[in-house]
């Protein structure tokens, strides 16, 4: 948990950064908004990941098969919208 929480933090400092960096190059603050991005999802998936793997770890079988399977459906789905908006 605190490593998402330590990851959120850390995008919020790039994205942060964007704002209050005024005379910054456009290439840099894209740069600090990808950056802020990348960090953001990974916390997101590690966020959603969590319960999926407690309720694999503690024991009900059909639940803890069907929570991982559906949080690997979501992070293929979340990466390929992130993919999408960033080639458009």
């Amino acid at each position: 948990m605190s490593s998402r929480i330590f990851l959120f933090g850390i995008s919020g400092v790039h994205y942060f950064e964007v704002v209050a960096m005024a005379k910054a190059s456009i290439e840099t603050k894209m740069q600090l908004i990808r950056r802020g991005d990348l960090f953001f999802v990974v916390s997101l998936l590690l966020g959603t990941a969590e319960p999926a793997l407690v309720l694999f770890t503690i024991g009900p079988t059909v639940v803890g098969v069907i929570a991982p399977v559906l949080w690997t459906l979501y992070a293929v789905f979340l990466l390929r919208q992130g993919r999408k908006l960033r080639v458009g």
